[in-house]
């Protein structure tokens, strides 16, 4: 449908109104695929506007809405359903290592259900050909492996073994977890290396980084992973294609882009802008870019790269270290450390070598300076009205002279006439001279009065320049051409013996004299002799290339075809140097960085000598020919044959008509293989062709370059984000997006909103921080059958094997929570905090408050949540400063998670008759007790005996105002009652002062609803301490929660009430919170008892004036 609408849009024109738009959307049709869905649908014809409404999407009325709904159907069509068909290895957290190797051992062990074939493992090309051996597939389906790659997976056999992987090993079923985890079976059946042993550029034991790749079309790396495959027994050959295209698709998938340049090389400047456009394309949208040609992804580069600067960033970095090893600029590192100095010095010279081939472009576009044309354009400035007469032969040039008789005469001083053109180009040096004509049209009073144009020395001055940026541009091409071929063919001119030797030609004449030259081969052939071996190789500009020829091509030699005679003839450069062409010591160094090599200098600068860019026959035909330079017979007309026996002349030309390197500029390509475009309808690439090929060249070049990445910084690894380089792969392509989503979520005041609908979907749905690959991050979890499932916010379901140690976000631990001042939790942050202000340390612990950065402290990652914040500022040796910054940020994160589980009980507790009163200790202690480990238990026994003096509301004032401002006397008292209350009440056992029982948590529900009588319940978790209960009031009653992490909740109406507990204490994301045991009948369980305030009166350590000052004294 996409195409269909592009070519609509295109038919209609831009000024198409809303009634032609609509009526060609109703009378156009299309062919739906045969592989459409509903399967009686396939094969059919069906209108545009019935597919876009079957869609549910809105008719485009305008141009630019039809150009979009095209550009975004083809763009989703790029898509593949099942992304980068990674499977389970590309959730956002991948299967672990040992999972891994659980999943490949049990997909190695499946065995055929109908008993009638033997095992994965004892099948000869293993799994895949296990599922080709019970999938028959269509005649020729193999030569797309995309399409039989589906075929077997989708087969009953591949989706049984899929289901079997998910239910041995627990996993969470969703829509695509079969696919998944089928997925991942096949690529760790194929590349087992990589549990143990990953490496980015090595796919099943193949290394696409390998030196045996450098200079090479892409296509070869494809074919090499192929026969690899193969080779090592992986699969079997008539599945190497489907096998290698489901690697790649997963870990190189710009290998798969179609109709991708030959002339785009490994290492090449042009490979290194495809492979981070590639990589900032599929990491938007995981499965796109196996289906895109090499132009689709250039023109989708720019926005791709922007979208999220931090995975440009690594994956520039990773791009950029792989071009300085193919490039002899980086050695070689298995583990990818480079350090800050060689990663600034790797992009300095990335950036100097852009700098240079783009120059060069330039230069080698520009056209040589032309005399004429310069004359041309200062007479327009200066008679703009008389064009015409520019090139009329009506003027005399004359010295003024006394005739013997005593008057004015004039003598002819060069022989004429001249026009105007004549009189701007020779710019006639005689400050005597005049200028005579019978012609009055002639503006001989301008012409006498500033006979002088400047264009002679003008361009003098520029044709030389011009010269030196075209000598330097092709030296810089050939220094490309050398540097980007294959290993073994710059390391022969690197370190051989070399001699040049040049191609010429003639015909001879039918007498016995006369010879008529022919153009002389642009090619420079260059013999090397390396090792006792002679080879020999031909550097072309024309071709953009260097090509290996026979040796005896490249020596002396003469013969004679009819009339026309061959002859090769060394060629020694002007200023050689013997010396320098012998062979060279090759050095530890592997490989040489050609570009910069003294050799590759050598090489190019003969080049640059042989293609004669001096020859005086190109100034001549530069400078043109007036009527003076007739006259002296100074030169005549250069002819065009003899300036195409210059071959830089037939170069030049080879390379203005478009026909340089097999193709390049017919795809909008320079010379290095930059893309470009001009300014086409919508943005497209300029397709050159016909006789507007240089036209058209001229001006893509200059009018915008495509996906072109632009560095400003490379960083060295560190982090999770490059956790992938070490002993597992830790985070896949998704991990960034759900970071994201995750700091949405954090900062946007609706983004509890996205976890209450995910949560109304598959089930409680929490922040909270687990363990990847031993390192702790914040995620987001789904809560099922007991188990804690990790959540793609992007598929918007839960993946993977229950997580194990999932502490969701504001659930508190018993061993933090109990509020003593020995806790060493509670010392540890105290006496770090106490250290950091004294007198001495205040400055500097100040500086960090006001003004320090979080991402200055070692050991801190994006996305650290409460908890991971409190361990760095627990640490040893904490700096003031650092201690500075850290108490900011961990009073801010404590607020956000009281916002946070304030938000959960607003979500959980919704209804008619339904008030919620929020208030987080969290938020309590930020402000007040920053090293306090919690004081729900104080809290709550303040609480109770506030709702039974009614007085609850002025409690939760209390604490916010102390909360605002701790610093008082009056709110240093209030905090020390609580604090005291908290120190008397802190086990379960103080807490209930002896009477709990534990039930499930239908009980407490049933206890409230069936009490005639005001009760307030004490309810405890394992680490946590809650209140429940009932006020009857005028007869009537209202029900209420307190949760000291959340704030207090009142209902009026019954039904509101039961759903709200149920969720608050059972299925609702606040009860998820909740560290509970189970009843034996599976329900969530808690310690209760019931609150007599008399007890307040007869505890021991307990002020029963002080707790009631907390709720009725008002400050």
């Amino acid at each position: 449908m996409g195409e269909a609408l592009s070519q609509l849009a295109r038919q209609l024109g831009a000024d198409a109104t809303a009634p032609v738009i609509l009526a060609a959307l109703k009378s156009t049709s299309m062919l739906l695929d045969p592989d459409s869905h509903p399967p009686q649908d396939a094969g059919r014809h069906v209108t545009l506007e019935a597919f876009i409404h079957r869609l549910g999407l809105p008719l485009p009325d305008r141009h630019f809405a039809l150009d979009g709904l095209s550009d975004a159907v083809i763009g989703r069509g790029q898509v593949h359903p099942l992304g980068n068909l990674g499977g389970a290895l590309s959730w956002p957290v991948p299967l672990s290592a040992d999972q891994q190797q659980r999943v490949r051992r049990i997909a190695m062990s499946h065995v055929d259900p109908h008993g009638q074939q033997p095992q994965v493992m004892q099948t000869q090309g293993l799994l895949l050909e296990f599922l080709r051996l019970r999938t028959p597939l269509p005649a020729g389906l193999l030569n797309d492996p995309a399409r039989a790659l589906e075929a077997l997976i989708s087969s009953p056999e591949g989706q049984l073994l899929g289901e079997t992987l998910r239910e041995t090993l627990q996993g969470v079923a969703t829509d695509s977890s079969t696919m998944d985890y089928l997925l991942a079976a096949v690529i760790l059946q194929l590349d087992p290396e990589s549990i143990t042993t990953p490496h980015r550029n090595v796919v099943a034991g193949f290394d696409l980084a390998n030196d045996k790749h450098w200079g090479k079309p892409l296509s070869t790396l494809v074919d090499g992973l192929e026969q690899h495959l193969v080779t090592q027994a992986k699969t079997s050959a008539a599945m190497a294609g489907v096998a290698a295209h489901l690697l790649l698709a997963n870990r190189a998938p710009a290998l798969l882009i179609k109709d991708i340049p030959a002339s785009v090389t490994y290492g090449s400047l042009a490979w290194v802008n495809l492979s981070i456009a590639a990589a900032t394309v599929e990491a938007q949208t995981p499965g796109k870019v196996a289906n895109m040609t090499f132009t689709e992804v250039m023109l989708a580069a720019r926005s791709a790269s922007a979208a999220d600067p931090a995975l440009t960033g690594r994956v520039q970095r990773e791009v950029l270290v792989d071009w300085g090893v193919a490039n002899g600029v980086l050695a070689r590192k298995d583990d990818q450390h480079y350090s800050a100095d060689e990663l600034t010095a790797l992009l300095g010279e990335f950036n100097a070598r852009r700098a240079l081939t783009s120059a060069a472009t330039q230069a080698l576009d520009a056209q040589i300076p032309s005399r004429r044309e310069m004359a041309l354009a200062e007479l327009k400035k200066r008679f703009p009205e008389q064009q015409a007469l520019f090139e009329e032969k009506r003027l005399h040039l004359s010295r003024q002279e006394t005739t013997a008789g005593g008057g004015v005469g004039y003598r002819t001083i060069e022989i004429g006439p001249h026009s105007m053109l004549d009189i701007a180009m020779m710019d006639w040096p005689d400050a005597d001279c005049v200028f005579t004509s019978d012609d009055t049209r002639m503006p001989l009073a301008a012409l006498n009065a500033n006979p002088r144009f400047g264009v002679a020395d003008a361009f003098e001055a520029q044709f030389a320049d011009a010269v030196q940026q075209k000598k330097a541009a092709i030296n810089t091409y050939v220094r490309h051409l050398i540097s980007q071929a294959p290993l073994a063919v710059h390391e022969d001119l690197e370190y051989g013996k070399i001699s040049f030797f040049q191609e010429h030609s003639h015909s001879l004449g039918t007498g016995f004299t006369g010879t008529t030259p022919h153009p002389r081969n642009e090619e420079l052939l260059v013999a090397v002799e390396r090792d006792g071996v002679t080879r020999a190789y031909a550097i072309s500009f024309n071709k953009g290339a260097i090509t290996p020829i026979r040796p005896s091509r490249a020596s002396a030699q003469s013969r004679r075809d009819a009339s026309v005679v061959h002859e090769t003839q060394a060629f020694v450069p002007k200023g050689d140097d013997a010396a320098r062409r012998e062979a060279q010591q090759r050095p530890n160094q592997s490989p040489p960085d050609s570009f910069n090599s003294e050799r590759t200098g050598l090489i190019a600068d003969a080049f640059v000598q042989h293609v004669d860019l001096d020859n005086e026959a190109i100034k001549q035909q530069a400078r043109g020919l007036t009527t003076a330079d007739n006259n002296r017979r100074r030169g005549e007309a250069i002819s065009e044959a003899i300036l195409d026996l210059i071959p830089f002349r037939a170069a030049f030309n080879h390379f203005r008509k478009g026909h340089i390197g097999e193709g390049l500029l017919d795809l909008g390509m320079d010379l290095f293989g930059v893309l470009t475009a001009g300014v086409g309808t919508a943005g497209k690439v300029i397709k050159i062709a016909g006789t507007a090929a240089a036209t058209a060249t001229k001006v893509a070049r200059t009018v915008k370059v495509i996906g072109m990445a632009t560095f400003s910084s490379l960083n060295p690894l560190s982090g999770l984000g490059d956790a992938a380089v070490g002993t597992t792969r830790l985070i896949g392509s998704g991990f960034s997006k759900s970071v994201e989503w995750l700091n949405h979520l954090r900062g946007a005041s609706g983004g509890y909103d996205l976890l209450k609908a995910a949560s109304k979907e598959h089930g409680p749905t929490l922040i909270g921080t687990y363990k990847v690959g031993g390192i702790e991050t914040e995620g987001v979890a789904v809560l099922k059958n007991d188990h804690w499932y990790p959540y793609d916010p992007v598929a918007n379901k839960p993946y993977g094997l229950p997580i194990d140690g999932f502490s969701p976000r504001g659930a508190p631990e018993l061993h933090a929570l109990n509020g003593v001042a020995n806790e060493p939790a509670y010392l540890r942050l105290h006496n770090n905090i106490l250290n950091a202000r004294t007198a001495e340390n205040r400055p500097a612990f100040n500086q960090g408050y006001l003004t320090g950065r979080l991402h200055e402290l070692p050991g801190y990652r994006d996305g650290m949540g409460s908890s991971q914040l409190r361990k760095l500022a627990e640490a040893q040796g904490r700096l003031p400063r650092e201690m500075g910054i850290l108490s900011r940020e961990l009073k801010l994160a404590y607020i956000r998670d009281g916002e946070y589980t304030s938000a959960l009980l607003r979500h959980d507790a919704t209804g008619p008759g339904v008030s919620v009163l929020p208030f987080s200790q969290a938020r309590y202690n930020a402000h007040v007790d920053l090293p306090s480990v919690g004081e729900c238990a104080g809290i709550s026994y303040a609480m109770a005996l506030a709702l039974h003096l009614g007085s609850e509301e002025q409690f939760v004032k209390n604490l916010l105002k102390v909360s605002d401002n701790p610093s008082t006397a009056a709110h240093t008292r209030f905090a020390t009652h609580l604090r005291d209350l908290q120190d008397a009440v802190k086990k379960p056992s103080a807490f209930h002062f002896g009477g709990q029982v534990e039930v499930g948590y239908d009980e407490i529900i049933e206890k409230m609803l069936t009490s005639g009588k005001s009760m307030t319940i004490r309810i405890g978790t394992v680490d946590h301490a809650m209140l429940a209960g009932v006020r009857i009031k005028n007869g009537k009653p209202e029900w209420f929660f307190f949760d000291p992490n959340a704030g207090l909740v009142k209902f009026t109406n019954l039904q509101s009430m039961e759903k709200g507990m149920e969720e608050l204490l059972n299925s609702g994301q606040s009860a998820a919170l909740h560290n509970t045991r189970r009843t034996l009948t599976g329900k969530r369980a808690y310690s209760i008892s019931t609150f007599d305030p008399g007890h307040v009166n007869n505890r021991p350590g307990i002020n029963p004036d002080a707790v009631r000052e907390l709720s009725s004294v008002t400050l």
